[in-house]
């Protein structure tokens, strides 16, 4: 795949157009530690402490492989991207650190540029891009359209994204630590019921659920709650009902009684819903019939 085929290398060239570039002959300078400062703007809010760890342990080891990428200011530089680099050569005890400078003064360039390094060196989780995005939104009266064409996105893809920060914070949460994907959380998002939402997130954890699954679970809504069926269902017959509603794409219901006998019970909302199953049941028991 070329380069200009890549939407994100896109992004960058885009982007990096408008910006003036002044770097040493080797591609990058090597400037004092102390001149260079944090962003406040930096879309990257989290860091996990065991990845800075890793990092700063490679820094001591080999270095910094990747430069900085800093705006030059009056007095030093600020960081556009490379927070973690940053920090982790800072306790790794260097002196001088490796740059590469972009120029430039208008604060949404700056703010779209600050972004794009970021989505390119795939620092964001998609809490972080949601927020960067919102953002450039708020801050610079942006469209959805406008935006989506200033970085070379889809405007799904930033529609999509922005839906995320409507999720509850403790889901937020998750996405940001890894715990749940961008899948799960497109999924999550589309759920109306609060309660269902959660519960259904906390199932992925709980059981790693793919992607396929939970849609399947979040289109069939919360299990129904009988007057008749009071106790705990038994962890057997909730993965026997989850199996089955994936395999007919139906709710399944399935009722334990003493003794070890159990009902199933098969729930359509028409006459094709239950022809369809049929079919489904049918060539289930074709695969198993003997000789076949």
């Amino acid at each position: 795949m070329s380069l200009i085929d890549n939407s994100i290398a896109r992004s960058m060239k885009n982007v990096l157009e408008r910006t003036q570039r002044r770097e040493g002959l080797k591609g990058y300078l090597e400037v004092e530690i102390g001149l260079v400062v944090p962003s406040k703007d930096n879309p990257r809010q989290h860091i996990e402490p065991e990845e800075l760890a890793e990092l700063i342990q490679s820094i001591r080891t080999h270095g910094i492989l990747q430069p900085l990428v800093v705006l030059r200011q009056a007095v030093g530089y600020e960081i556009l991207a490379g927070h973690r680099r940053f920090f982790a050569a800072k306790e790794a005890g260097l002196h001088v650190v490796p740059v590469v400078i972009r120029e430039g003064d208008d604060p949404q360039h700056i703010a779209e540029l600050r972004l794009v390094e970021n989505i390119q060196r795939q620092d964001l989780n998609p809490i972080e891009l949601a927020e960067a995005y919102k953002t450039l939104l708020d801050a610079h009266g942006l469209t959805h359209d406008e935006l989506a064409e200033r970085i070379n996105k889809d405007r799904s893809t930033i529609t999509n994204a922005l839906r995320l920060l409507a999720l509850p914070e403790n889901l937020r949460e998750d996405i940001s630590k890894g715990r749940l994907t961008l899948g799960h959380a497109k999924v999550l998002a589309g759920i109306q019921d609060p309660s269902w939402m959660q519960t259904l997130a906390l199932k992925v954890i709980k059981d790693g659920l793919s992607v396929r699954v939970t849609e399947n679970l979040a289109r069939l809504g919360p299990p129904q709650t009988g007057t008749v069926e009071k106790a705990e269902k038994s962890p057997a017959a909730k993965e026997l009902e989850t199996n089955i509603s994936y395999l007919l794409n139906t709710k399944v219901t399935i009722k334990e009684r003493k003794g070890g006998k159990a009902a199933l019970t098969m729930h359509f909302n028409d006459r094709d819903q239950l022809n369809r199953i049929l079919v489904i049941l049918s060539k289930v028991m074709d695969r198993r019939a003997p000789g076949s």
